[in-house]
């Protein structure tokens, strides 16, 4: 216990918040309060240095969630399931914070061990977070939000209490932490490491987008996260008869836009290093601007040996198709989303569904990978985070 600082709530709150009732999930109580939030992160100056933090606002507003409500009509009868426990990760600033409203509109009460890794805009949302819930009192007590070193002892105690354990981390995090037991009838959601790639129409890029707004949501898609992000592309993968222009265009348009993304010395060795060890024992071509910030891998196969060399900070493996059947070899279990330019999505849901790989969990434009959806890796965490209960009758 004398290992955890609390960044929202206080000792009182963590003992006593395992006990405390579930709600049913989108809760007007909840929904009142995202929308307090939103209005507040809107308004705030400092937000709007930040485009996650106004990102997650405009999600939070009433109309949105009352959307998301709209599609979980078979809910009537559940309840949340408890305490949920949040294990954040730590390579997206504010993935705690979607985490946490999922909790509380599923009707939950929640722990959320933040990560050590700072970042501005969590500090941003947690003090306005504290300032809502002053006068939200029935939501304060079902929030704790904590730091703790790696202490297996108070992770055993917090997942003796809880209904669920949500882990949004990579494998040694989850290997690690399954450690920990949970109660017998506790449920286990994990979000392990994944990759993403995009794929590029370019003869539908020359005729019909803007190349600067383009490059903007590229830009929210990767540099962002410092492509960091499991949702953020990697690859590259080109298609058309008009290639070579469109890279022309298309990557002068990111420079100028990433023209102030900073990259530490550090960050530039490692992603050569990652280039060095994938040429090592494959063809491939390098180009790179002079300062590293986009570092380009031209190759000539798809298949594993590319995802055992993933680089971030502006790295990325480009590949040119005649097919787009051509991308299914990568379509492994680690491939998360894929984003898309100039391609119908209802085509490429079909790809997906008729040749079934183990991969792909998101179909989602480019500049929307860092949209958060209940629907994530594949698993309904709504579904999941609430217990049904049926009632039957004697006809």
């Amino acid at each position: 216990m004398e290992n955890i600082e609390y960044i929202i709530g206080d000792e009182n709150n963590f003992k006593q918040i395992s006990e405390i009732p579930a709600w049913k999930p989108f809760d007007d109580r909840v929904i009142n309060f995202c929308t307090s939030l939103s209005s507040e992160l809107i308004k705030d100056k400092n937000c709007h240095k930040y485009p996650d933090l106004i990102t997650l606002a405009f999600w939070l507003r009433k109309s949105n969630i009352e959307k998301i409500q709209n599609g979980y009509s078979n809910l009537t009868n559940n309840l949340g399931r408890g305490l949920v426990f949040h294990i954040a990760p730590g390579n997206v600033a504010l993935s705690f914070a979607y985490s946490l409203i999922t909790g509380l509109l599923t009707g939950n009460t929640n722990i959320i061990r933040l990560p050590s890794r700072k970042f501005e805009q969590s500090n941003i949302f947690c003090e306005i977070l504290k300032k809502i819930l002053k006068g939200e009192p029935e939501i304060a007590k079902r929030i704790c939000l904590i730091k703790y070193p790696h202490d297996k002892e108070i992770t055993d105690m917090i997942s003796s209490k809880c209904q669920t354990r949500i882990i949004w981390g990579g494998d040694n995090t989850i290997n690690n932490i399954r450690q920990s037991i949970l109660p017998p009838r506790a449920t286990e959601i994990t979000f392990a490491n994944r990759f993403s790639i995009c794929l590029i129409n370019a003869d539908k890029y020359l005729s019909e987008y803007n190349p600067k707004k383009t490059a903007h949501d590229f830009y929210i898609d990767t540099y962002l996260t410092d492509q960091n992000a499991c949702s953020s592309p990697r690859i590259i993968c080109w298609y058309g008869k008009n290639i070579k222009e469109a890279k022309k265009i298309f990557w002068n348009a990111l420079y100028n836009e990433i023209s102030e993304y900073y990259i530490a010395e550090v960050t530039t060795v490692n992603k050569l290093l990652t280039y060095c060890k994938y040429a090592a024992e494959n063809e491939c071509k390098m180009t790179t601007e002079q300062d590293y910030r986009i570092m380009r891998i031209q190759i000539d196969k798809l298949d594993k040996s590319v995802l055992e060399n993933i680089g971030n900070s502006g790295y990325f493996y480009e590949y040119d198709m005649s097919d787009i059947n051509e991308i299914l070899p990568i379509c492994t279990l680690e491939l998360q989303t894929l984003s898309y330019l100039g391609f119908e999505p209802n085509k490429l849901q079909e790809l997906i569904l008729s040749n079934a790989p183990k991969g792909v969990d998101r179909i989602v434009p480019v500049g929307h990978t860092m949209d958060f959806n209940f629907i994530w890796d594949g698993r309904d965490i709504i579904s999941e985070m609430t217990r049904k209960i049926p009632v039957e009758t004697i006809l």
